[in-house]
Parts: structure tokens; C-alpha cells; sequence
């Protein structure tokens, strides 16, 4: 038999109870990946609600009548969209009390069809007046977009040769842009010149996304900065009593940061409810088995006191046992949660239909080490008690009780 000092113990204990300990790590593994893989979610869901704030650099979006939603849906990524005016809506918002600044943009989807690499949001904005998507172009190209040219956001797949095919056409893709987890990240930029290009390409392919007739002038929204001072409803107000329109669509960025981000909080709330009563149980069930099996072990630790152990080397023995188990289950847990959430964040994002982004690499690294920490402390938790009643009783009481 090889000699098993002190310091190895605890492991060689856990291995001459190989189904007990498997049970014990399994039942860490699920609270951790519970905890961590929940509080991951959160956190990226809170950095994509960040990020959709940072870009979304208007305070009023004027949109086609019964159009708010679709112009909602596009800024959250949950879906893509054609819609357009039929008149110079852009002259008349500009001329509406309390507007500072004001840029047209135009909203065209691509097809999921052989004439398109995939079904994307294409948008054409005006770089003379635009102030919403220029600013963050800027920090990855610096150069002028020219006509026929397009930016591509991150969830674009550009091909090799450095173009996208839409509806039938390669269009020469100058740069991709960082990830904001928002509906842009999906979405192809050009200019509003090459909007009548775009539009005369889909109606070769048969599927005119918009007609003919409006293809130089077409504007599906008009986003607007208001002046200092003014709120951004009463500005809506002064637009459609300045332009003398009936049933324009209003969409107000920032309530609709504000809206998603109430509705991530009350979910994050009942999460961690949830959490709270899983962890609860799994203790439950964890003090339970110690407890078990501490009774069990009564002439183990009665052999150890007579070969001299104290009663607090007693008490180490069992924390570092529950502290190996919660370590063991806490790697399992961060391992598991970790490989179905990272390398599937564009999934995801898909499926909750909720700006979604990537946390940076050190706050995940920091998550991870109090993932473990938190193992760690749950399985020194439950063994606690039943350690410290077992080193209690005198060395024949407990020889008498284990017979």
C-alpha cells in the first residue's frame, strides 16, 4: 500500500466513494452552471442594452403610419423590414419647432434567395447630414463611402474577394464594423446614392423592393436630435402640425432603451429568484448527503482521534473533502456554461430577439473565478455542520455510537 500522508487524504477519500462524490460534484456542476451561465446572460444582455444606447443617437425617429413597430423591431434586431414615404417627408420634419438635426434614412430587406448571400437589412443613410451611424463608422474607416460601395456590420458574412451579393450584384464592402449586439450588427450601409442602384437590381431579379417611381427619393425614417430644452414628444407634436400629415409613426429611442431595459431588469429579478430557491434546494440536498455520510464514517473519525488527529485536523479533513467536491464541480460548471453560451452568441441573440453582446474577455475571466469561488463556498457550506457536531463527542463516545 503506498503511503497516503495527511495533504492526500481527503482526495483518497473522495476516491474510495466514487458514487457518492460523482453525485456530490453533478449536483455543484448544476447550481454553478445555473449561476454562472445565468449571470453570463444577464451580462450581455445589459452590455448589448448599453450598446444599443451609444448608437442609437437620436431622440425621435418620424416613420410611415402603422410603421413604428417594424422601425422598433430593426433597432432591437428582432427583425428586418421595407417601408418607405412617398413624399419629401425629410423637408418638412426639418422645418418643426425644436428640431436641431435631421437625417433621412432608408430601409430596404434583401432576400433570402439565390440572388443574395442572405437576407439582411440594407441602409441607406446620407453622410452630409447624417449624425447617428457616421460617428461609429468613423472609428473603423475614416475614409468617404463613394457610390456602390457598402459598410458591413459584424454579423455580415463578406466573402473572400471583399464583396456581398445583393440581389444580384457584388457590392465592394470597404470595411465591417465592431459589434454593437443591436439589429446593426445585421444590417449592410450605403449611401443614399446607391439606393436607386440597390432598388434597380431587385426589380431585375423580380422582386422589386421598391417601385420604380420612388426609387431617387424613397426615405423610410426620419431621425431627429431635438433642440435643447425641448421634449422629444412635444417636438412630435410641432412635426405633424408642421408638415400637416395625419398618422405619422413616432419612435422614441430612448424610451425604447428604456422600455427593453425595465423588461431585462424584471427578468434578471425573477432569474434570480429562481436561482436563489435551486441554490436553496441543491444546499438542501448537499447537507443531506454529508450528513449521511458523516454518520457513517463515525468509527473513520473515531480511528482517526485514537491515532492522534485533533478534532479541528477532524474538521479540516471534511472541508477540504467538500471544498475538492465544490472545486471539481465548480470547473465542470463554468466548463459546461461556458461552451454553450460563448461560441454561440449570434444564436442566441437570434432567439431572444434582445440586443445581445459579447461581454469583454476580463469580466468573463472574473465571472469564471467567482463561479468557483461560489462552488467552492457552497460545498464547504454544507458540510460545516455536520463536521463540527462529529468532532464533538469525545473519542469512546464515538466508537460506542459507530457500533
Amino acid at each position: 500500500m503506498p503511503h497516503i500522508t495527511l495533504a492526500r487524504l481527503p482526495l483518497e477519500n473522495l476516491r474510495r466513494r466514487p458514487l457518492r462524490t460523482a453525485m456530490l460534484i453533478v449536483v455543484v456542476t448544476m447550481l454553478t452552471v445555473a449561476v454562472y451561465g445565468g449571470a453570463l446572460l444577464a451580462a450581455n444582455l445589459g452590455d448589448g442594452i448599453d450598446s444599443m444606447s451609444e448608437r442609437m443617437g437620436a431622440d425621435l425617429m418620424v416613420t410611415p403610419q402603422n410603421t413604428g413597430t417594424q422601425a422598433e423591431a430593426l433597432l432591437t434586431g428582432s427583425s428586418s423590414g421595407t417601408f418607405y414615404f412617398t413624399n419629401d417627408i425629410a423637408a418638412l420634419v426639418s422645418k418643426a419647432d425644436g428640431v436641431a438635426r435631421a437625417t433621412a434614412q432608408t430601409y430596404i430587406a434583401s432576400l433570402s434567395a439565390d440572388c443574395c448571400d442572405g437576407k439582411v437589412q440594407i441602409i441607406g443613410f446620407d453622410p452630409s447630414t447624417d449624425f447617428v451611424i457616421e460617428p461609429w463608422i468613423v472609428s473603423q474607416y475614416d475614409g468617404a463611402l463613394a457610390t456602390g460601395e457598402a459598410i458591413a456590420g459584424s454579423g455580415i458574412n463578406v466573402s473572400a474577394d471583399g464583396t456581398i451579393r445583393l440581389y444580384g450584384h457584388e457590392f465592394p464592402v470597404v470595411a465591417q464594423l465592431a459589434a454593437t449586439g443591436t439589429g446593426l450588427d445585421n444590417a449592410v450601409f450605403v449611401d443614399s446614392s446607391t439606393v436607386p442602384q440597390v432598388i434597380g437590381y431587385s426589380a431585375e431579379v423580380g422582386h422589386a423592393a421598391i417601385p420604380a417611381a420612388y426609387a431617387d427619393k424613397a426615405v423610410s425614417a426620419v431621425l431627429v436630435k431635438v433642440a435643447d430644452g425641448y421634449d422629444a414628444h412635444k417636438v412630435a407634436d410641432n412635426i405633424a402640425a408642421a408638415s400637416g400629415l395625419d398618422g405619422l409613426g413616432y419612435v422614441y429611442p430612448g424610451g425604447l432603451t428604456a422600455t427593453t431595459r425595465a423588461g431585462l431588469d424584471t427578468i434578471v429579478s425573477y432569474a434570480a429568484a429562481f436561482l436563489a430557491v435551486f441554490w436553496t434546494m441543491g444546499l438542501i440536498v448537499l447537507v443531506a448527503v454529508f450528513t449521511s455520510a458523516t454518520n457513517e464514517r463515525k468509527r473513520e473519525f473515531a480511528a482517526y482521534r485514537i491515532m492522534g488527529a485533533t478534532r479541528g485536523t477532524l474538521v479540516s479533513l471534511v472541508v477540504r473533502e467538500s471544498a475538492a467536491i465544490g472545486l471539481a464541480g465548480g470547473l465542470a460548471g463554468v466548463t459546461l456554461a461556458s461552451l454553450a453560451i460563448l461560441p454561440f452568441s449570434t444564436l442566441i441573440a437570434s432567439r431572444l430577439q434582445l440586443p445581445y453582446l459579447q461581454t469583454g474577455a476580463l469580466r468573463v475571466a472574473a465571472m469564471m473565478l467567482l463561479a468557483l469561488a461560489f462552488a467552492v463556498a457552497t460545498g464547504v457550506l454544507a458540510c460545516l455542520a455536520s463536521a463540527v457536531r462529529l468532532s464533538a463527542p469525545e473519542t469512546y463516545l464515538t466508537l460506542r455510537e459507530g457500533e
